[in-house]
């Protein structure tokens, strides 16, 4: 069984991983709107990944009133720019 700690580390390790991608795509593509994409996917991983780093340390102000909020806009963002290219 995996304490709340370890848990955290776990968990942020898993998401910045997976932003890394998104965010050496974001560097390496020359299409502008892919880009944009990938960037904003990879800033959300790597952020919400912070947010669990935070909550598995219990630092809740941390976690709930900086990094969520932040990782909620960017994936507002990434629907939104998402569908606005989608369409387009």
């Amino acid at each position: 069984m995996l304490d709340l700690v370890t848990g955290g580390i776990v968990l942020f390790a898993i998401m910045v991983a997976a932003g890394i991608v998104p965010l050496i795509m974001a560097f390496r593509i020359k299409i502008r709107s892919l880009r944009t994409l990938s960037l904003l996917l990879g800033l959300f991983a790597v952020v919400h990944g912070f947010y669990h780093l935070a909550s598995g340390y219990q630092q809740d102000f941390l976690a709930d009133a900086v990094f969520e909020p932040i990782s909620l806009l960017l994936l507002v963002g990434l629907g939104t720019y998402y569908s606005k290219v989608a369409v387009a």
